[in-house]
């Protein structure tokens, strides 16, 4: 079963609830923006539970409109299509799969900016009522003074065709470690050779 993820743009999760069954796969597809698949604690509004991850999954944005001239017509008919390329789905969009592993509740939100309190938010084997229930969540949700990512990247799923973007960001931030970690071994070294030089001169 298929949720779909920025649907149109927007901060929705769609269908907002479904019903699973032990052994059963949860696709989450994603549409639009940069959005999470995220867990979390029923209790507390926005709040991770620490199963599921999706972690950030940026979606390509559709290729611009072709350049026209300075027309009002022209610039009408550009502002249709960025338009129109902007709500038309990618054509190899990413996912995130979920193994579906009882029947208990599964609160979801994205972790993004304040999308989980402007109602990005869903259940997979909702209660009618209570806590687990989807108006309760949403309520909740909705009230939260903050929005909480989870750490540890990827959990609890199988994330296929995330965007290069995505494995940019994490090469990027591997690569500024890697330079805090040069940029010190080089501090050592000159210091080493000061030393050696102050010996050498005594």
């Amino acid at each position: 079963m298929k949720v779909l993820v920025g649907a149109n743009n927007g901060l929705t999760f769609t269908p907002s609830s479904i019903q699973a069954q032990p052994g059963d796969q949860v696709q989450f597809v994603f549409l639009s923006q940069n959005h999470t698949v995220t867990s979390g604690d029923p209790a507390a509004g926005c709040q991770p539970d620490g199963k599921i991850n999706s972690d950030f999954v940026p979606v390509s944005a559709a290729a611009a409109a072709p350049t026209a001239k300075k027309t009002k017509k022209a610039k009408k008919a550009a502002a249709g299509n960025a338009a129109a390329a902007a709500a038309a789905p990618p054509a190899n969009p990413p996912t995130f799969t979920v193994n579906v592993q009882d029947t208990n509740p599964i609160m979801m939100y994205c972790a993004q900016a304040q999308h989980c309190q402007e109602g990005m938010v869903m259940v997979i084997n909702p209660s009618q009522d209570g806590t687990t229930s989807l108006a309760a969540y949403q309520k909740s949700t909705a009230k939260a003074g903050s929005n909480t990512p989870a750490t540890g990247g990827v959990a609890g799923g199988t994330l296929a065709n995330a965007s290069k973007a995505q494995a940019a960001g994490k090469s990027a931030k591997k690569t500024k470690k890697a330079k805090k970690a040069a940029g010190a071994g080089a501090a050592l070294a000159a210091l080493g050779k000061k030393k050696t030089a102050r010996r050498l001169r005594m």
